[in-house]
């Protein structure tokens, strides 16, 4: 029998602009509440490139047809980088591409989208094969229906969707399905744009969609600096201006305290997690949750 744990948070981390660490907060909040804190998360990948799924396919040696890998297998190395392991990869049918093909989303069970990892981690992968849908407007609605059918609020303590950094109609079935969203961004010149373009598309989606928020919010948690190397005056400088600029003053934008700390071994190894590592960022890390909590709880 499956155990009542809901009704979970849904939310979205989205930004209008790609290369902002959005994929890397997802799967490192979510694997942290997983991992630490005994929270059941289910992971949803509707970014086309699919980085989210990639990741942890190879940290639990799984794969989908469509996905590009150079072996049958997948090969490593221990931390020492001399050993060589390879593991027999597991297959799986799950995908999101299913949930967004035209037709009734009532007809499609649970396993036809979700694999899961662990007690702890499920994952709808996402697959290259879901840019063909992006133009098809009847295809808005399906997440939320499938999520409501399946009642997945009770099964889990979050669900995080990872979005495109483009409007399309992933965007839409993203926020029309979330309870929040959050917004990773990287201190640069291009950041207050990238935060003004998205609370314009939410405002939009909100009053297009409104009856998919009678009765409910859809709430800003607030915006992550990510991608920072250590701290120093120049980056400091940086994060100042943007907070205090005019724009986002108008749009009343909250920040999190506490910034996203690079970690050199983040874009180099799609299976690293923070949490499993000797990392002095897991610190960082921590925090960062702590304050995610409190601001869901708010």
């Amino acid at each position: 029998m499956t155990e009542v744990r809901g009704p979970a948070k849904v939310i979205s981390f989205i930004n209008m602009k790609g290369g902002v660490g959005k994929t890397t907060l997802t799967k490192e909040i979510g694997y942290f509440l997983a991992s630490k804190r005994n929270k059941r998360i289910l992971f949803i990948d509707l970014d086309p490139q699919s980085n989210l799924t990639q990741s942890f396919f190879r940290k639990y040696n799984y794969s989908q047809e469509d996905l590009l890998e150079v072996d049958e297998e997948h090969s490593g190395y221990s931390t020492s980088g001399e050993t060589r392991i390879s593991v027999k990869k597991n297959y799986t049918n799950a995908s999101i591409h299913k949930l967004f093909t035209p037709g009734k989303v009532s007809d499609l069970s649970k396993d036809d989208c979700i694999l899961n990892l662990n007690d702890n981690i499920s994952i709808i992968p996402g697959t290259l094969k879901s840019v063909f849908s992006e133009r098809n407007s009847s295809i808005e609605n399906h997440l939320y229906n499938y999520v409501n059918n399946h009642k997945l609020k009770e099964e889990y303590d979050y669900i995080f969707i990872d979005c495109p950094p483009t409007y399309s109609n992933y965007t839409i079935a993203a926020l029309i399905t979330s309870d929040f969203y959050i917004t990773p961004t990287r201190p640069d010149s291009y950041s207050v744009l990238g935060i003004d373009m998205l609370d314009q598309v939410v405002k939009q989606i909100k009053d297009h969609h409104q009856v998919y928020f009678t009765g409910r919010e859809l709430k800003a948690l607030g915006v992550v600096f990510t991608d920072l190397q250590q701290p120093n005056t120049g980056i400091q400088k940086l994060k100042t201006k943007i907070i205090q600029s005019s724009k986002i003053k108008d749009l009343g934008i909250r920040f999190f305290d506490r910034s996203f700390v690079y970690n050199s071994h983040l874009p180099k190894q799609a299976e690293y997690f923070i949490t499993d590592s000797m990392s002095n960022t897991i610190e960082e890390l921590t925090i960062i949750v702590d304050e995610f909590e409190r601001r869901v709880k708010e």
